[in-house]
């Protein structure tokens, strides 16, 4: 019985951690080098973050690029789990932040940066295979065999579930994916759909953006406010995917910061995180690009030459968030 390990603590059990705070030696998060980002959102270890947001806003977009931020600037590991996106999907856009540059249209001719470019690339992210389903558990188990810095869990309502109690099977894989991300020194992002009604909630007449979708809040999560209640940090993704001028911008509003003296802060409800949507391969936040200096030498030099373009890339050229081509040529 002397094995046994007490359940209780007392404050002095905390001794180490108050005199980091007293001395003000306590570890702050992980930035990406960006002033408005890092104000507000830092990486930190062992913590349980939750994103909502409508469909088509960019929320996983936002969430890859962010990985590769961490990953090029703090040589960071990342588990991805994403059954509503192809892996081939995945990757292109990985590899699209990770260069800077349009795989479809910039690595025609360069066949040697394309393939070193993904063994970079490969020492950074894993994928859980998206042909079958899984529940809580085995997602976490997958991971916990597979030791990385993040985890990514997209979306979490693709989840199986395994009692006809889903509200509380709900706070169960909360509590689970938190004793999982302290356990394993993981940090878990998990994207979250909404409830029906957020998508009738629009601006009202007069307004500026009157008609657009109004980004959903906290409790609008599919599953109600429980999640938010559960989570370390939650952060709304929201794009105008039919504004006429702010269609490519996106905005990160950051609801929740559970613990503020370790960094990171709400941001205010008209001043979201800005991210400027740049040919597919970059984010801009106030005019400035957290990656810019972490890009290699790699890409075509000259690809004026269309003809050589298939007609996939020549329809991946033209792709974007409000343009429909008659025939869909793309590879994915």
């Amino acid at each position: 019985m002397n094995d046994i390990i007490n359940p209780m603590l007392t404050p002095s059990d905390a001794l180490l951690e108050l005199d980091q705070i007293r001395l003000d030696k306590i570890e702050k998060g992980f930035g990406i080098g960006n002033e408005k980002w890092d104000s507000h959102i830092l990486f930190k270890r062992k913590q349980f973050n939750m994103i909502n947001g409508h469909d088509n806003v960019g929320k996983t977009d936002v969430l890859l690029w962010y990985f590769v931020c961490l990953a090029k600037k703090h040589n960071m590991k990342f588990n991805i789990y994403s059954s509503e996106n192809t892996h081939r999907s995945q990757v292109f856009k990985l590899f699209n932040f990770w260069t800077g540059k349009r795989l479809d249209k910039d690595f025609i001719k360069d066949t040697r940066g394309f393939h070193s470019t993904l063994n970079e690339m490969t020492d950074c992210f894993n994928f859980i295979r998206a042909d079958k389903r899984y529940n809580s558990n085995q997602i976490l188990d997958i991971a916990d065999k597979h030791s990385a810095d993040g985890l990514l869990i997209d979306p979490f309502n693709s989840l199986m579930t395994e009692s006809t109690n889903k509200h509380q099977e709900d706070y169960d894989t909360c509590a689970n994916i938190r004793i999982f991300c302290d356990t394993t020194d993981t940090t878990t992002f998990v994207n979250a759909h909404l409830v029906t009604q957020a998508a009738r909630n629009v601006y009202p007449k007069d307004s500026e953006h009157e008609g657009h979708l109004k980004p959903p809040e906290k409790a609008d999560t599919e599953g109600g406010q429980k999640f938010a209640n559960r989570a370390d940090d939650f952060w709304t993704v929201h794009r105008m995917t039919q504004h006429p001028k702010l269609w490519s911008t996106a905005e990160v509003h950051v609801r929740k910061i559970k613990e503020t003296i370790t960094g990171g802060s709400c941001t205010l409800r008209d001043n979201p995180i800005l991210m400027k949507w740049n040919n597919h391969c970059k984010y801009t936040i106030n005019g400035k690009n957290p990656l810019a200096d972490s890009y290699s030498d790699v890409g075509d030099k000259d690809i004026s030459n269309l003809e050589e373009l298939t007609p996939s890339h020549k329809a991946m050229q033209k792709m974007s968030y409000q343009e429909e081509e008659e025939e869909d040529h793309l590879p994915f």
